[in-house]
C-alpha cells in the first residue's frame, strides 16, 4: 500500500503529533507498506526549501521556510503538496490513501484536505488535540463550506478529542478512534523494590511532561506540598521529569516551601533514562486535564506504574479507578490520591502488580490494524465519491 502523511508538524520537532506520526510511518514501513510524508518542519532549525530523505525505511519530503519563531509554516506549503499529488496520479504513482494529521492549528493539512478529496483520493483526517474553544471556529467553518459533507473518514486519538468532531460531524459522517500506539514489551522494564532505591524506601512518585502552562505541572507542585505535609517524613519522593517555560517558577516554590529533600526536577530524559527512572518508581501523575491521549502516562503504565490522572483527560480514560490507579476529580483529590497510596501499600502494590500483568490495549499491532480499517473505508467512501453514490 502506497500511504501519504500530510504533517505540518514532524520531526525533529518533539510533541504528540511528531513523536506519533513518525512511530506510525515506520511502523507502517516496516510492515511493507510505501510510505512517505510531506512536511513543512524543517530538518533543523533554521534550514529552509524543498528536501527528501529517507529515515528508517520512510521517505520525508520537507517544505520548509524560515518563520519568525522558528513554526512549521510554509506560505505555499498546499501548492507543494497538491502538486506532488497531481503528479503520482498522473505517473500511475498515486497514494492508495492520504493521511492527514491536525491539532487546532495545522494549515497545510487543514487546506490540503479539499484538493485532497477533489484529486479522488481517500481522505483520513485525525485529530491529535483538545480542540476547546477552537471548536466553535470549527463549527462555523463547517456552515461555510460543508467540509463535513466530504468523502473524509474523521478519527482523533481518543473519546475525548473525538467529541467536539462529532459534535460538528453530526449525524454526517461517523468519527472513528484510532489511538496512539506503543511498542509494549519496551517499556516493560524490571522493577526495583523500594528497599533497593537509590532514593530509598519512600514511595516514588515521577510525572513526565512539559513545564508549561497546559501540562499543569505547577498545579501539580502544589498538589505534591500538599500531600507531603499531610505524610511522614521520607514517605514520598518525586521526581519531575521535562524543561520548558515553568521550569524556573516551579523549582522557586519547592525551594519556598523546603521541598528539596522531597522533589527531584532532572531535566529533560531520554526514554533510556526514563526506562531506568521507571524501573525504580511506583506511580506516574498525569495532572494535565487538556490531555488528549498522554503517550508518557501510557509508557508508563506499560512499565507497572501506577497512574494518577485527572478526570475527563484522555489519560483517565484508559485508568479504571481502583484498578490501573486512581482517578482524581479536582487537584485537591491529586494530594488526596498520593497521600492514599503512599499510606495504603495493599492498596497500591495491587495496582502496581495489575499493571505489570496486564498490559493497556494500546499495542502497534491493535493500532495498526485500527489505522487499515480506517484505510478501507476511506477508500470506499472515496469510491462512492466518484461513481456519485
Amino acid at each position: 500500500m502506497r500511504i501519504t502523511h500530510v504533517s505540518d508538524s514532524y520531526l525533529p520537532l518533539l510533541g504528540g503529533i511528531e513523536s506519533q506520526l513518525s512511530r506510525l510511518a515506520g511502523q507502517q514501513a516496516a510492515a511493507g507498506h510505501d510510505v512517505e510524508v510531506v512536511t513543512t518542519t524543517p530538518a533543523a532549525p533554521g534550514a529552509n526549501g524543498i528536501s527528501t530523505a529517507v529515515v528508517g525505511g520512510v521517505t520525508v519530503h520537507r517544505v520548509a521556510a524560515r518563520i519568525p519563531g522558528g513554526y512549521p509554516i510554509h506560505p505555499r506549503s498546499t501548492t507543494h503538496v497538491v502538486r506532488r499529488l497531481r503528479e503520482a496520479v498522473a505517473t500511475g504513482a498515486a497514494p492508495d490513501v492520504v493521511h492527514l494529521h491536525m491539532g487546532v492549528l495545522a494549515p497545510t493539512a487543514q487546506a490540503a484536505l479539499r484538493p485532497v478529496t477533489r484529486l479522488g483520493l481517500p481522505a483520513v483526517l485525525t485529530v491529535h488535540s483538545v480542540w476547546g474553544a477552537a471548536e466553535r471556529g470549527f463549527a462555523v467553518l463547517d456552515r461555510m463550506v460543508r467540509w463535513a459533507d466530504w468523502p473524509v473518514v474523521w478519527s482523533a486519538v481518543s473519546e475525548l478529542t473525538a467529541a467536539p468532531l462529532r459534535r460538528v460531524v453530526g449525524e454526517r459522517g461517523d468519527v472513528v478512534v484510532i489511538p496512539n500506539g506503543l511498542d509494549l514489551a519496551g517499556w516493560r522494564v524490571p522493577r526495583t523494590e523500594r528497599a533497593d532505591r537509590a532514593e530509598g524506601a519512600a514511595v516514588h512518585v515521577v510525572t513526565a511532561g512539559r513545564f508549561a502552562p497546559r501540562k499543569r505541572m505547577l498545579p501539580l507542585v502544589d498538589a505534591v506540598s500538599d500531600a507531603a505535609s499531610r505524610l511522614p517524613d521520607g514517605a514520598l519522593f518525586v521526581t519531575l521529569v521535562g524543561e520548558g517555560p515553568e521550569l524556573a517558577e516551579a523549582r522557586r516554590r519547592v525551594a519556598a516551601r523546603g521541598l528539596q529533600h522531597v522533589v527531584s526536577m532532572p531535566g529533560r530524559l531520554t526514554p533510556t533514562e526514563l526506562k531506568r527512572l521507571y524501573a525504580r518508581a511506583d506511580v506516574f501523575v498525569a495532572p494535565a486535564v487538556q490531555e488528549a491521549f498522554g503517550l508518557a502516562a501510557l509508557e508508563a503504565q506499560a512499565a507497572g506504574l501506577a497512574v494518577v490522572t485527572r478526570a475527563g483527560s484522555g489519560v483517565a480514560e484508559r485508568v479504571v479507578d481502583g484498578r490501573q490507579g486512581l482517578v482524581a476529580p479536582d487537584d485537591a483529590a491529586v494530594a488526596d490520591a498520593l497521600v492514599r497510596l503512599s499510606a495504603d501499600a495493599a492498596l497500591l502494590d495491587g495496582i502496581i502488580a495489575h499493571n505489570r500483568a496486564v498490559a493497556p490495549e494500546a499495542d502497534w499491532k491493535d493500532v495498526l490494524a485500527a489505522t487499515d480499517a480506517a484505510y478501507a473505508l476511506a477508500a470506499r467512501r472515496a469510491a462512492q465519491a466518484r461513481s456519485g453514490g
